[in-house]
């Protein structure tokens, strides 16, 4: 009998287990399944700027490394760095003495040639007299001769002599052209010897702003015109109105790029602010390091207040390559991919598949699927531990959006 009530027992506890196994699971497959957890977002139209990055150092479109043509020690410096100077504006004397001499002797050899030159003028002048006065002479002889007042050894004496007066004539003019050229020759020796002096001070070539001072009183320069070495700087100066900044692009952003896009520029010195500029040429070349090949790309600086910028600082270029209008934006992290298939998740949990155009990094433009107004999960939902394995898998299984796309969160390349 007590074996019986125990049996009876044991069969009444198995069935309230089961019983209440089955209402409990009743319960949980009619529990309604929960939203996805986390912050959404509210989908708006806005604009959207595709560009280029890229960095480089300002320098001006011209700069002049200026040398002196003379050789010679520094007495002066007239200037000094910073200073802003205008083209033919003396910069730099040179001791000129020695240009001095130089030209005080070609003088001095100039006016000799000069003389020499009278003398020769003087020469002829005496020779066509000869020759003239030989002439008369054969005519008197020859007459003479005729009329048998005279021997014929005089009038052929007399002929001779005017043939020697008329080749002394040809040698004279002969010495008078040789002199003339060696006048020619000592002018373009006093020239020369002036041209020398001058060179002792130095002028700027171009309008600008000094970059830099190489040289102060008491420096020895050497030539650029006879020195092997190229000779002395004295002094660089550039035009700072006109600054440009050359960016290396890489080979998967430069079809992008093309002369009169816009640019921004940032600089160091002075954190947020943003300069502007534009695209001026592309370079049909590339170059290969370490195997990567960019093209460069040289960006005019035209802000307002460019003068703020100097020669030689870093710069980082943003190349606008392309802008969007009014068009609807999704957070690039709200975007899940699988496959080639885009989708994002609604407030309420729902899978939406969507079509996508360009992106800026952060945000991506949705051109089907969603509409204005639309509540989305601000970033894709960590996957499951618990729970149905297929669930866990639809919810933290999602690809990130950028890949595959052949580009880098910076670059703000476009994608469908």
């Amino acid at each position: 009998m007590n074996r019986n009530k125990k049996r009876y027992l044991m069969s009444g506890v198995a069935a309230l287990a089961v019983a209440s196994f089955a209402i409990g699971g009743y319960a949980w497959y009619k529990q309604p399944e929960k939203t996805p957890a986390g912050p959404t977002v509210e989908i708006r139209r806005g604009n959207l700027t595709e560009t280029a990055a890229a960095s480089g150092k300002i320098e001006p479109d011209v700069q002049v490394e200026v040398k002196s043509r003379a050789p010679g020690q520094v007495i002066e410096v007239l200037v000094k760095e910073g200073d802003t100077v205008e083209a033919g504006q003396l910069l730099v004397r040179l001791d000129p003495t020695d240009a001095e001499r130089d030209l005080a002797a070609a003088r001095v050899a100039r006016d000799r040639v000069k003389a020499d030159l009278a003398a020769a003028n003087a020469s002829v002048a005496v020779a066509e007299l000869e020759r003239k006065n030989s002439q008369a002479s054969q005519e008197v002889a020859e007459k003479s001769a005729e009329m048998g007042l005279g021997s014929t050894d005089a009038a052929r004496t007399a002929a001779h002599s005017t043939k020697v007066a008329g080749a002394n004539i040809t040698l004279r003019r002969a010495q008078l052209n040789a002199t003339q050229a060696q006048l020619k020759t000592a002018e373009l020796a006093v020239q020369d010897a002036e041209l020398r002096l001058k060179e002792t001070q130095i002028y700027a070539p171009i309008a600008g702003t000094v970059l830099d001072v190489a040289v102060e009183k008491g420096t020895l320069v050497s030539s650029a015109l006879t020195n092997v070495s190229g000779g002395s700087a004295v002094m660089t100066l550039a035009d700072l109105s006109n600054l440009r900044i050359v960016g290396a692009i890489d080979e998967a952003q430069i079809g992008r790029v093309a002369p009169g896009q816009r640019v921004d520029i940032r600089v160091d010195a002075y954190g947020d602010r943003v300069f502007q500029g534009v695209v001026d040429r592309v370079s049909p070349l590339g170059k290969e390091v370490s195997s990567v090949v960019t093209f460069d790309v040289e960006i005019v600086v035209n802000d307002k207040d460019a003068s703020l910028l100097r020669s030689g600082m870093s710069a980082d270029v943003e190349i606008v390559t392309a802008e969007q209008k009014d068009v609807l934006l999704v957070p690039l992290l709200a975007v899940q991919s699988h496959g080639k298939r885009r989708f994002v998740r609604l407030a309420n949990g729902e899978e939406r598949p969507i079509q996508t155009g360009a992106t800026d990094g952060s945000r991506m433009v949705v051109t089907e699927g969603l509409s204005e107004g639309d509540d989305v999960l601000a970033s894709a939902p960590a996957a499951t531990a618990a729970g149905p394995q297929g669930q866990g898998q639809r919810q933290g299984g999602g690809q990130n959006p950028m890949r595959g796309m052949g580009m880098g969160m910076g670059a703000g390349r476009g994608g469908r």
